[in-house]
């Protein structure tokens, strides 16, 4: 399976990495990196559903510092797009 991230996912990524680098640029660029490990993670066979059952039907939640990586496992396209990135103190 290929990881795919939605346009609303990279443009939730361009905000993180923007709020982050106003203070802290290497912070930033470290968290994005972190967060592409962990979705690129999801690659690997036996871990496609390593995330908790998400809010939404059909979703998984993955888990990366503060913030939640949603994403959904299209098996029939084997794919798995992500489809957001959120603070966890903000609701989905």
């Amino acid at each position: 399976m290929r990881v795919r991230f939605d346009d609303e996912a990279l443009d939730d990524l361009q905000s993180i990495f923007t709020w982050i680098a106003k203070d802290n640029a290497k912070a930033a660029a470290d968290l994005i990196n972190r967060i592409f490990d962990k979705a690129e993670k999801l690659e690997t066979h036996g871990l496609t559903y390593m995330g908790r059952a998400g809010r939404d039907p059909g979703t998984h939640e993955l888990l990366e510092g503060p913030y939640i990586i949603v994403y959904e496992v299209f098996e029939r396209l084997n794919e798995i797009r992500i489809l957001s990135v959120v603070h966890g103190a903000r609701e989905l």
